[in-house]
């Protein structure tokens, strides 16, 4: 048995962009299901959004033990969190991607999610590898071959990445 207990959307789409046949007919078995499933014909955007939360709050949780909520309502945290995502959504925009967002609003909708123990802080506290080099390092993978500086997420994967490895939960790819 499978239990959705978080959030209230599910996005289908094709990889290449545009509506299919394929991808309404799983929205609506999806939406039957309760799922409130939707097509996007962006799912390139889609899928940067989803990783922008991800990237920003996953790392800075594992650094700092503590939960989005927290983390957002501390200003140095608040600013640190603010200048990751903003170097993440001008990264995504480099990429092509038509991001209709901006940092406060993306922050106000992790704020409306409560106090999040995002997956990456689970998994360090249940003593589980961490998903760094797939969250973190996929957008760092694209800043490397766009040539384009991300010094915050730099900094952050680098610092989250050694407390990991510290932690016996992460070996740096070499």
């Amino acid at each position: 048995m499978v239990v959705h207990s978080a959030g209230g959307r599910v996005v289908i789409g094709e990889p290449a962009g545009g509506r299919s046949a394929r991808a309404e007919r799983w929205a609506a078995v999806l939406a039957d299901a309760g799922l409130g499933a939707v097509v996007s014909e962006d799912m390139r955007a889609e899928l940067w959004l989803k990783l922008l939360g991800n990237a920003c709050a996953n790392p800075l949780s594992l650094l700092t033990g503590v939960t989005t909520g927290r983390m957002l309502d501390d200003p140095g945290m608040h600013r640190l969190f603010a200048r990751v995502m903003d170097e993440c959504i001008a990264l995504g925009r480099r990429l092509g991607l038509a991001l209709d967002i901006d940092t406060a609003q993306r922050m106000a909708q992790t704020r409306k999610l409560g106090a999040i123990k995002t997956s990456m802080l689970q998994d360090f506290e249940a003593g589980r590898c961490v998903e760094l080099d797939a969250i973190l390092g996929a957008a760092l993978e694209c800043a490397s071959a766009l040539q384009q500086p991300v010094p915050q997420m730099e900094s952050v994967f680098a610092l989250a990445g050694m407390r990991a490895q510290q932690a016996g939960l992460y070996a740096v790819p070499g």
